[in-house]
C-alpha cells in the first residue's frame, strides 16, 4: 500500500502531530465530507448524518478498503468511557468545518470497523438505528491525497445529480447528470455512463466529454412507467477506469 502523510486536525484536545500511514492501516473510515447533520440539533447533538463519499476499511483484508460510495454515514455519541462523548462532539465540529470546503479525512478504527457495523446508507434511506461512533486514532485531515489509493478514490469517484438517488423521473427521454470532477485524472478526462432497467434492458454510452461543471447522456433508451432503474457513471482515461457511482431511480405509474 502506498504511503501518505497527514496532520491532525488542531482542536482542544487533540494534538498537531504528523503521522503517515501504510499497510497494515488502521483507519476504519476514508471520507470526503460535503455535508454534515447534527441531531437533535447543534448546541447537544446526540446523533450526526456524514455525508459524501466514503471507502470503509474491509473487515476480511486488514490491508484493503471496499470500493468508494456516496450516501451518508450515520452515527451516535459513544458512551463507555467518561469523557467519550465530549470527544465525539469536537470531531463532529470538525467534520463540519470539512464540510464546508469538502475536504477529505481519515477517522475511526480498523479493528472496531466490524462490531461498529459503520456502512454507507444510500440517500433515500430514512435515518434509523445509528452506528456507535468510532474514536479511533483521531480526526486526521489529508495532504497528499492524490498520491494515497482510498482517498484518491474518493476524489475520482463522480457525484450523481439527475435522477438523484432514489428519485423519480417522468417516463420518456431522461437525461443522466453527474457533476464534473473537483480534481480530474487529466485533461483529457471523459464519462462513460450505464443505464439498466429492472428487467435486464441496458444501454452504455460512448466516452462522455464533460462541461465546465457536469457531464450528460441522453440514453436511446426511454424509461417506462412503475420501472425501476440503475444507473452508473464514471470517469475514464485512455485505459485508466475511475471507480463507479451508482445511483437508482424510478417511474411513477400514472395508475397509482
Amino acid at each position: 500500500m502506498r504511503t501518505v502523510k497527514a496532520f491532525f486536525l488542531v482542536t482542544s484536545g487533540l494534538a498537531l502531530l504528523g503521522g503517515v500511514a501504510r499497510a497494515s492501516d488502521p483507519v476504519g473510515v476514508y471520507a470526503l465530507v460535503e455535508k454534515v447533520v447534527l441531531e437533535p440539533n447543534e448546541k447537544a447533538p446526540e446523533r450526526i448524518q456524514v455525508w459524501g463519499a466514503f471507502s470503509l476499511a474491509s473487515t476480511v483484508d486488514r490491508d484493503s478498503y471496499e470500493a468508494p460510495a456516496r450516501g451518508y454515514l450515520y452515527f451516535r455519541l459513544p458512551a463507555e468511557k467518561p469523557g467519550n462523548a465530549e470527544k465525539a462532539r469536537i470531531e463532529w465540529a470538525d467534520l463540519g468545518r470539512l464540510a464546508a470546503k469538502a475536504e477529505a479525512c481519515a477517522f475511526g478504527s480498523r479493528h472496531a470497523q466490524k462490531e461498529a457495523k459503520i456502512r454507507v446508507r444510500r440517500a433515500a434511506e430514512k435515518p434509523a438505528d445509528p452506528s456507535v461512533y468510532p474514536l479511533g486514532f483521531g480526526l486526521t485531515k489529508m495532504s497528499n491525497v492524490d498520491r494515497y489509493g482510498p482517498v484518491r478514490n474518493l476524489l475520482l469517484l463522480p457525484a450523481v445529480e439527475s435522477p438523484a438517488d432514489g428519485g423519480e423521473a417522468p417516463a420518456g427521454k431522461v437525461t443522466l447528470v453527474a457533476r464534473s470532477l473537483p480534481r480530474e485524472a487529466g485533461k483529457k478526462t471523459r464519462y462513460v455512463f450505464e443505464i439498466e432497467a429492472a428487467g435486464g434492458e441496458r444501454e452504455e454510452s460512448p466516452p462522455v466529454e464533460p462541461g465546465e461543471k457536469d457531464a450528460r447522456w441522453s440514453p436511446r433508451m426511454e424509461a417506462k412507467e412503475g420501472v425501476k432503474y440503475t444507473w452508473r457513471v464514471r470517469a475514464v482515461d485512455g485505459d485508466w477506469k475511475g471507480p463507479v457511482a451508482v445511483a437508482m431511480f424510478q417511474v411513477p405509474s400514472s395508475k397509482a
